[in-house]
């Protein structure tokens, strides 16, 4: 393999022994048992290391570092709740070792931490995974054992005595509540939610640009802080002059009105896209490791071929891996993290980039999955296991065993009343209902699926979650203009469904196995439209199959699959090569099925099973075609192709003559079609296809730009009806939406699906296929990747506005940026064209009067010069026109062109 050497020669190696000396390890860790599922925190403070209690599982301090110990059975997830039982030495643990660094963490600190987690790694003899934490980048795993959320507390105000405190609240996912050092405007953004802790009273305050998700459980943080509701006050970002006089006189002694100032654009931490990963062989050369980058497009598994050594994966803002054979020095083993951060620290990649150390035959499931085929037995261990069974699905075995219809992906047995309509640029045309089905690779086709009811009791048909699928299905050569039309078309079809359905997206060549399932085999997608039969149906209700021109038309089909869920035929022209593995059907004046010698026997039934569409067939088997066989197809393969098979068939005929045979090696084609050697076809390596993981993340845009944070060891607690996720299953990702989800995301989920597609770490195609899935319209093919779904958990789910409403009753200190204005409608609340008016107000980003007031050119980007005033605040606007916006917008237009004139808003 071509390497290229890089100068990173940062480390002087004097020795490398095979062992060194025996790491004292810390009575702390000596503690755990190392058979053991548990989860430990410790705290490193100054040169002491204290074991955290479990209420403070979740808390950190800035200026400390912090050691995560946890262990679980391999495939399995432990969180801060769980309880040390040990296991017996027979079960396969995971191990891993996580050091948090807060962003005030002293150099001491950091050198005392990394001394300590080689004393626990070396206790449980140097095979856990290792993980570099940083504050507000901690990894997805490290994540995931608090699901709770972050507290980060101020180790400066650790002995203050000062009880006021202000505290930043964001996070979609995992809610992060970080203690400011100070209370002071310059900590407000407009994508935050505030919290406000005084002696006397708990303000909330809410960032108009904030999640419904993140003010819902900022406003539960603060009831679980303050349990009196009545000391509870909730402030609207731009409604501060709104609140009771009492709480707007003790807001001002700590945040001055006067000097108010929100940013409106907080910095959220963007990960770059880096699809490209790159891997570099660790070298010894004159006692100085050297680096060797590898020439490799995708890394894989074979890459790490030398289990003596160690290997760096580069992954950028995925982080850099260091995968440390299982034959290399206890040296090389604990030095990784070291090399890791000379690494990240010579490539001048930031500070908080993760750095993660990995042991062969430990590898956990994160690194796995960056590799396409991996194929190694703890591959195996990381997956559940896949059902063994490949015959035909029936509907009510996949509607019982939900985890099944998710793992083969079948939701029924494909029986289902189906109408297909094509979509070409001037028309959509309903196609008729016949055996054989027939698409063209330049249009687009929307499939309106029933799912098969086979049971008229309520559970069942809860079970299986749907009564119908909207497919839309793209051909690989069909025009912008053609999939979007059928695109608007399925939606149409998708949100006009007033049962539960399900909408999919999928391309050519990425088709589910139930779409395929359908058709039963019996999908034949054709280059272009002179190609398309003509179908007609004869007396005896069996299809007959004309061209609609004359004899002599002619076409090959190359055959897919071995089973009807994966199982389609495609023409192809010309050919150039065939494989031992394949089969293919052709039309001519006769029509031939064609089997390769290492074709299984399923792929030779379902490719006559396709001849038979055609017309009467004949069976040519590899090495025994006759020479009509090879004459018929003139037209249709490359001619050196043609005349070795008729050389072939020749030969085939001396040997039943007595000549020897030499069918018994049928010989490759290069891919250009020229024959090679005294073989006549390509014989296709045995490959084993990896089973893919599936993974959830919790999706989301913000100012036009697309975010995700991935959920390890998920359950459907984790699916909040105000946000939208992506379950990934590989070949097909669900798009989840939850009941109260905002209306951006409603309307923009195949744009959230594709911008996931494009940022995960191991690029896929962007016809890969996408399901879209509502709160409540779950199919069984979703549900089956989690455990013991409930279809009750979400009935008693209470929403921000209800958890806000439920406060009000206990708390008269409330300001409402949809109805605290001059004028209240009845009982103080506005009439609904109104209130849609005043949050249309609200969605605008705030600026500074004098901000506003500026020359144009010296305005804001996104501001409108003639729409100044709608980037005003609620209580600038009340201030300067001395009515609300609605009450403003209410006026004529010379009447509000005359005032803005006024104030130089205009």
């Amino acid at each position: 393999m071509a390497t290229k050497t890089l100068q990173y020669n940062f480390i002087q190696k004097e020795v490398r022994p095979n062992t060194i000396a025996d790491v004292k390890v810390d009575a702390s860790f000596r503690r755990i048992p190392k058979n053991a599922i548990c989860f430990h925190v410790w705290k490193i403070d100054e040169d002491r290391l204290e074991a955290e209690p479990k209420s403070q599982y979740g808390t950190f301090l800035d200026d400390c570092a912090y050691i995560i110990y946890a262990a679980a059975p391999v495939g399995s997830y432990v969180n801060q709740d769980t309880i040390t039982r040990e296991v017996k030495p027979s079960v396969n643990l995971e191990r891993f070792i996580h050091f948090w660094l807060g962003e005030k963490v002293s150099e001491q600190k950091r050198s005392n931490v990394a001394h300590k987690i080689q004393e626990l790694d070396s206790y449980f003899s140097n095979v856990a995974v290792e993980y570099r934490e940083t504050q507000n980048n901690e990894s997805a795993r490290f994540l995931s054992y608090f699901k709770r959320g972050l507290t980060i507390k101020c180790g400066l105000l650790v002995t203050s005595s000062d009880p006021n405190r202000l505290y930043q609240v964001y996070g979609r996912k995992w809610l992060r509540c970080i203690e400011m050092k100070s209370i002071a405007w310059e900590h407000f953004g407009a994508d935050y939610v505030m919290l406000l802790a005084t002696a006397n009273h708990f303000y909330v305050w809410i960032g108009r640009s904030s999640s419904s998700i993140e003010r819902r459980n900022a406003i539960d943080l603060a009831n679980k802080w303050q349990t009196d509701p009545s000391k509870i006050t909730i402030v609207d970002d731009g409604y501060e002059q709104s609140m009771p006089d009492k709480c707007k006189n003790e807001w001002n002694t700590f945040l001055p009105l006067s000097q108010r100032a929100v940013c409106q654009n907080s910095p959220a931490i963007e990960k770059p896209i880096c699809n490209k990963l790159k891997i570099y062989k660790c070298c010894y050369r004159n006692n100085r490791l050297h680096l060797d980058q590898l020439d490799v497009v995708i890394p894989t598994r074979e890459d790490f071929s030398d289990s003596t050594t160690a290997y760096v994966l580069d992954g950028f803002s995925q982080g850099v891996w260091l995968w440390v054979g299982s034959q290399a020095t206890q040296q090389d083993k604990t030095s990784a993290m070291g090399n890791g951060r000379a690494f990240v620290k010579k490539k001048k990649y930031p500070y908080s980039t993760p750095v993660i150390r990995v042991i062969e035959g430990h590898e956990p499931s994160e690194f796995i999955r960056l590799f396409p085929s991996w194929h190694s037995e703890s591959n195996d261990m990381h997956m559940k296991p896949i059902s063994t069974i490949l015959g035909k699905f029936d509907s009510m075995t996949l509607c019982q065993r939900p985890k099944m219809a998710a793992e083969t992906q079948l939701i029924d047995d494909g029986t289902g009343e189906r109408k297909i309509y094509r979509i070409t640029k001037d028309q959509v045309i309903e196609m008729p209902t016949t055996k054989a089905v027939y698409f063209n690779t330049h249009n687009a086709y929307v499939i309106q699926y029933t799912v098969v009811s086979w049971s008229m009791n309520p559970n069942d048909s809860e079970s299986v979650g749907i009564k119908h699928i909207i497919y839309q299905w793209n051909g690989s050569e069909a025009s912008a203009d053609i999939t979007s039309k059928a695109e608007k078309f399925a939606i149409n079809l998708f949100e006009s469904i007033n049962s539960k359905s399900m909408y999919i997206q999928m391309g050519e060549y990425d088709e589910t196995p139930h779409f395929l399932q359908m058709f039963e085999g019996k999908l034949i997608i054709l280059l272009s439209e002179k190609d398309i039969p003509v179908i007609q149906s004869n007396n005896n209700n069996n299809t007959i199959i004309t061209n609609g021109h004359e004899e002599k038309d002619t076409l090959i089909l190359k055959v897919y699959g071995d089973s009807t869920y994966n199982a389609k035929a495609v023409e192809v022209y010309p050919l150039v090569s065939m494989s031992s593995k394949e089969c293919y059907v052709v039309k001519s004046q006769h029509v031939w099925v064609w089997c390769g010698q290492s074709s299984t026997g399923d792929a030779r039934e379902l490719a006559k099973n396709v001849g038979a569409l055609l017309g009467e067939s004949s069976l040519a088997l590899e090495g025994k075609e006759p020479k009509e066989f090879w004459r018929s197809v003139t037209n249709l393969m490359n001619q050196s192709l043609i005349l070795n098979g008729l050389n072939q068939s020749h030969n085939s005929l001396n040997t039943s003559n007595g000549g020897s045979s030499s069918m018994g090696s049928p010989s490759p084609i290069n891919s250009n079609g020229s024959v090679t050697g005294n073989t006549q076809y390509l014989t296709s390596p045995s490959t084993k296809t990896p089973r893919f993981q599936a993974q959830l993340f919790a999706v989301w845009t913000l100012r036009n730009k697309f975010f995700c944070e991935e959920i390890l060891g998920y359950d459907q607690t984790d699916l909040s009806p105000e946000c939208a996720y992506i379950l990934d299953a590989g070949i097909i990702s669900y798009v989840w939406l939850g009941k109260n989800v905002s209306t951006y995301e409603k309307d923009k989920y195949l744009s959230m699906a594709q911008n996931y597609l494009e940022t995960v770490p191991i690029a896929r195609r962007p016809t890969t296929a996408i399901g879209v899935i509502r709160q409540h319209d779950e199919p069984n093919v979703f549900k089956g990747f989690f455990d013991n779904w409930n279809t009750n958990l979400w009935n008693s789910y209470v929403n921000y506005e209800q958890t806000r409403q439920i406060l009000s009753k206990g708390s008269p200190s409330l300001t409402n940026g949809n109805g605290v204005a001059p004028l209240n409608g009845e009982n103080g609340k506005l009439p609904p064209s109104i209130l849609n008016n005043q949050k249309d107000f609200d969605r605008h980003q705030k600026y500074p009067i004098a901000i506003l007031q500026q020359e144009i050119d010296l305005l804001p980007e996104e501001i409108n010069p003639l729409k100044r005033e709608v980037h005003l605040t609620h209580d600038d606007f009340v201030s300067l026109f001395n009515m609300s916006f609605y009450q403003f917008d209410e006026l004529p237009a010379w009447k509000k062109q005359e005032l803005k004139k006024k104030h130089k808003l205009f």
